[in-house]
């Protein structure tokens, strides 16, 4: 069928469309050729999309890696890096020849450690273990330590690679100088690669190696390369990637981090065949589908050619169209429901490692609560056998070892709560127990807590009056602001701390920000972002751990994110910082008449009988022989059934009534007992069985190393008082006293209100009176 003839003056100006528009198998031709190339533009783009996204992706596991392994390494590193500090510090400037004069704590640290080596000038171990150096330049040690450094290298840490008895271990070695500055030796400290094996472990089934690095690219330690040649010069803590570094003449991605105070790399390479090869897979199916695609394309144009000559065929070919249409939906549906299986059978994966996760995060909260407990038992007994010693011994210098190992148990006790803290904040296992809690209140707290602190130091400590109440949890965010006060005393030298609060208004309610302003040294505005990670310190570079742990932030940071709170901060170098917590406000508080307090009567040691029932043995006489040494009458007892024996009634044993009356019975004034116990009873409820058998309550103290929140709300719904381990004697002796006074007032309150009325007094004023 011919085309009709246009008139010439139709005739479009252009003459190439003109063509395509007298010509429909061209058209067609053009059009498939311009679909054909759009298509192969986008898979292109997509490709190259995909290519720069999975290298973007490995880069950043190769970050995290370095991030994860640095971290746990340091870990590993941390004692023997401080034993070295501690022994090389007191050395340096004095020579080898003071080793002799080292320290009781020193001295017991090297001996339970039993990894340092002292070498001489010449090489020659002079004291430890012998020590053999892997490198052929450095086997006899003198090249390491007296080949020439920098000032500023001369007494850093120096790391290599080598064998303490046979095993193979990273060797940390620090020069040793003359009081003349005369190189003298060296210190050495082993760390055995064995102890390396669980930070090494989690990385061996990946595709990544890890390992620990000298600056020249020497491996210390791990599965990595044995070297990667000359490393980036990196300042401590800093990251790296290099997405081409060589590694055994293979292109790899290349992951470093520095390490704080340490010339030690904590590299990751993965190469990049094992990154591309998904890639390349997914490249080669789009150019399949591409070439199809054309493919298709070519055939439709050569269809659509074909028809417009003949209209025979025109029909023909919509038969054949329609035929591959429908092959092509129910290909489609095929895929659906291939794509739908897929995505059930991910959704079951990922149900199940939701469930994973959960047990993970049960198990890990069981951990952490056998850890705290576990772990604060020995504290306490050793505060207080601690106190004990320190009350009956009388010589001057044996007064003072007393005293350093009092300052080396409060930095394990500070160290063991703070590690705990944040363990059991990442853990989960904190549950906010969100209320309307006044602001005074918690400023009240905080002064209470800082006052003494802040006075030492010659600054003012003050809060801004308020009467708002807000909704949060009061325990988690008196701790946070005391984390803030505690960090802006530290770092003030003259001035003062001032709380205060100020109305923020938003569309998402009413919000107030509790301030802490004080006129310290101010924070960089480059660490602003740094200072609330773990172990971050700013100004303390040596770690001393007198100026903390680095957790403070941390964890403001971690109790901010459990109760929804933002924090913010604001420096001014030289001028002073401001932290601000932004809580949710419910209203005012109320003005209240304070009611008048009766004083108690004062506690005579001697006329008290105090029961302990503790069933570690170790601390049981402990807290026996301090309540002894405070005058007061004590019974002991091992578990609930055996205390429940002394006061009388049944026999733990055959349930049977006990011989003898009550009047042969002790009737204990205070129960300290630990919440665990063995046995059917708790603490707890221990002393509600007590109180039962003796027909009125009995106070309780309940001493545990157990923190979870449904202890502390059981202890308090029974009316005993509660005290985590470990706990200092002078608090354990105040609170006593305080129980025992509110008893004393309690009893006399009772006896009046039992006293007959007097002729002269009518009994109903005596019962209004009591």
């Amino acid at each position: 069928m011919s085309s009709p003839q246009m008139p010439p003056s139709s005739l479009p100006l252009a003459a190439c469309p003109g063509r395509l528009a007298a010509s429909p198998r061209m058209l067609v031709a053009f059009l498939c050729a311009l679909l054909a190339l759009l298509g192969t533009a986008s898979w292109a783009a997509v490709t190259a999309l995909d290519y720069r996204d999975t290298l973007d992706r490995a880069e950043k596991d190769a970050r995290e890696a370095a991030i994860l392994f640095d971290s746990h390494a340091r870990g590993v590193l941390d004692a023997s890096v401080g034993l070295l500090e501690q022994v090389a510090g007191r050395m340096d400037g004095r020579g080898l020849a003071s080793w002799g004069q080292r320290t009781l704590p020193e001295a017991m640290a090297v001996e339970r450690n039993g990894r340092v080596t002292l070498l001489s000038a010449d090489g020659t171990a002079l004291y430890g273990p012998t020590v053999a150096f892997a490198e052929p330049e450095t086997s006899d040690g003198l090249s390491l330590l007296v080949r020439p450094l920098s000032p500023e290298e001369e007494r850093r840490i120096l790391p290599a690679f080598g064998h303490v008895a046979g095993q193979p271990a990273i060797l940390l070695a620090r020069r040793i100088h003359t009081a003349a500055g005369v190189f003298d030796g060296a210190v050495l400290v082993a760390v055995p690669l064995a102890a390396l094996e669980p930070v090494l472990k989690p990385f061996d089934a990946s595709a990544r190696s890890v390992g620990l690095y000298r600056p020249d690219g020497v491996r210390l330690a791990g599965a990595g390369a044995p070297s990667l040649g000359p490393l980036p010069r990196l300042e401590a803590g800093t990251i790296r990637v290099d997405a081409k570094w060589m590694v055994n003449g293979k292109p790899s991605l290349l992951g470093l981090k520095r390490m704080a105070g340490l010339p030690i790399l904590s590299a990751v390479t993965i190469p990049r065949t094992s990154v591309l090869d998904p890639w390349y897979v997914r490249m080669e199916r789009g150019l399949i589908v591409v070439v199809a695609g054309v493919a298709a394309l070519a055939g439709l144009s050569l269809l659509g050619a074909a028809s417009l000559q003949r209209e025979a065929l025109a029909r023909q070919a919509l038969t054949e169209a329609n035929a591959q249409l429908e092959q092509a939906n129910v290909q489609l549906e095929q895929r659906v429901e291939e794509r739908t299986a897929a995505l059930s059978a991910l959704n079951v994966k990922l149900s199940r490692a939701l469930e994973e996760k959960e047990r993970a995060n049960q198990a890990k909260g069981r951990f952490l609560s056998a850890a705290n407990h576990d772990l604060r038992q020995p504290f306490q007994a050793l505060r207080l056998f601690h106190h004990i010693l320190m009350e009956r011994l009388a010589n001057t210098r044996d007064h003072a070892i007393a005293e350093k190992m009092g300052e080396a148990l409060d930095a394990g006790e500070k160290l063991l709560h703070a590690l705990l803290e944040v363990a059991t904040l990442d853990a989960g296992v904190v549950r906010p127990q969100l209320a309307d809690v006044p602001v005074s209140a918690v400023f009240e707290d905080l002064l209470a807590e800082f006052r003494g602190m802040a006075a030492e130091k010659g600054l003012v400590l003050r809060a801004m009056p308020t009467r708002m109440v807000i909704r949060t949890d009061r325990t988690l965010l008196t701790r946070m602001l005391g984390d803030l006060v505690r960090n802006a005393i530290r770092f003030t030298d003259e001035g003062r701390v001032t709380i205060g609060c100020r109305h923020q208004g938003s569309r998402q309610g009413r919000w107030l920000r509790v301030e802490v302003w004080d006129t310290g040294t101010g924070i960089p505005p480059e660490q602003l972002d740094n200072i609330f990670e773990d172990f971050v310190q700013l100004g303390n570079p040596e770690r001393d751990r007198r100026q903390g742990l680095g957790l403070g932030l941390a964890k403001v940071r971690r109790k901010a994110a459990l109760l929804g709170h933002a924090v913010e901060v604001r420096s001014l170098q030289g001028h002073g910082s401001v932290f601000a917590v932004s809580v949710p406000v419910v209203g005012t508080e109320r003005v209240s008449t304070a009611a008048p307090v009766q004083d108690a009567d004062p506690v005579v040691a001697g006329d008290r009988l105090i029961l302990v029932v503790e069933d570690d043995p170790i601390q049981r006489d402990a807290v026996r022989l301090l309540l002894e040494s405070w005058d007061y009458r004590v019974v002991v007892a091992d578990e609930g059934e055996t205390a429940l024996a002394l006061i009388g009634g049944t026999n733990p044993q055959s349930g049977s009534p006990k011989a003898g009356s009550m009047a042969d019975t002790p009737v204990p004034d205070l129960i300290v007992s630990d919440f665990r116990l063995p046995g059917r009873l708790t603490g707890v409820q221990m002393v509600a069985k007590v109180g039962e058998r003796l027909g009125r309550p009995v106070p309780g103290l309940i001493l545990t190393g157990d923190t979870a929140p449904e202890r502390i709300r059981e202890a308090v719904a029974t009316g005993c008082r509660l005290l985590h381990k470990p706990v200092s004697p002078e608090e354990l002796r105040g609170v006593i006293a305080s129980i025992l006074s509110e008893r004393g007032l309690s009893e006399r309150g009772q006896s009046e209100r039992n006293r007959p009325a007097d002729s002269g007094e009518p009994a109903m004023e005596n019962e209004s009176a009591a």
